[in-house]
């Protein structure tokens, strides 16, 4: 454990899914996007709870990067059993926990954990079997990408579709807990739904069974397939609000000196 692990965790309130005020469903209904911070990704979004089991996550999910980092999996089974300790079971949450993290080197960050989160939605198919993603491009972010001289990334024009009926679940957030739920019995996710049109996820979905284990993340080759040429991708990033939404990877919203 590095000086950057987090060695103990003090639940600061516990969030429910549903309500006016402070709930998940308030906090992800105002996730927005980098490039267009008005529009709200979530806003008329469905979202349900489901359980899947280690086939599921492989025969079923879809991931925007096949890599996953040993070091960041340890970091999860860290976190399982920091939070076991106060009676919660991270890998079958059904509501969000703000809490405050110490690590090694005195450190204390504000984190929120909720399940992971997977979108699901449809991309159409060409003729010859291949993403379509141009009619998922809106006008608004048509205008955008014209403005900046870019558009689609032809390597993502070039790809097969992996689903039979071209449906996806793919991963959104939380990707490091989901593969530690793939190697230890399974995990409850969110699904997300009819997310507002327009405006794809910026990298193109790939079969969970492509996923590799790598040591750390400083060995592995960039497996990420942008929908729009660089930069214009990170135009598509959904940006958590600062309420704090993160899951898997341990970011900091507020840190005290």
């Amino acid at each position: 454990m590095t000086d950057e692990s987090v060695i103990k965790i003090s639940i600061i309130k516990e969030i429910p899914f549903f309500g006016s005020r402070d709930s998940l469903e308030s906090r992800l209904r105002n996730v927005s996007l980098r490039g267009f911070p008005h529009v709200r990704i979530y806003k008329d979004a469905s979202f349900e709870f489901i359980h899947l089991s280690p086939h599921e996550i492989k025969s079923g999910l879809h991931t925007p990067q096949p890599n996953v980092y040993r070091t960041h999996i340890d970091k999860i089974r860290d976190l399982v059993s920091l939070f076991k300790k106060n009676g919660i079971d991270i890998m079958h949450l059904d509501k969000t926990y703000d809490f405050l993290a110490e690590s090694g080197n005195g450190k204390l960050t504000e984190w929120t954990i909720l399940p992971p989160v997977v979108e699901q939605f449809f991309i159409p198919d060409t003729e010859d079997g291949k993403f379509d993603y141009e009619k998922l491009i809106g006008d608004e972010l048509r205008e955008a990408l014209k403005k900046e001289g870019l558009w689609l990334n032809p390597a993502a024009l070039e790809l097969d579709q992996t689903s039979m009926d071209c449906v996806y679940n793919l991963i959104n957030d939380g990707s490091h807990r989901i593969h530690y739920g793939f190697e230890n019995n399974g995990i409850i996710v969110l699904r997300a739904s009819n997310m507002t049109p327009g405006f794809p996820y910026y990298a193109v979905p790939q079969p969970y069974s492509r996923v590799k284990v790598v040591p750390e993340r400083d060995q592995a080759i960039e497996t990420k397939i942008h929908v729009v040429k660089e930069p214009g991708h990170k135009n598509l990033y959904r940006l958590f609000p600062s309420g704090g939404i993160k899951s898997g990877d341990v970011r900091p919203k507020k840190v005290s000196k």
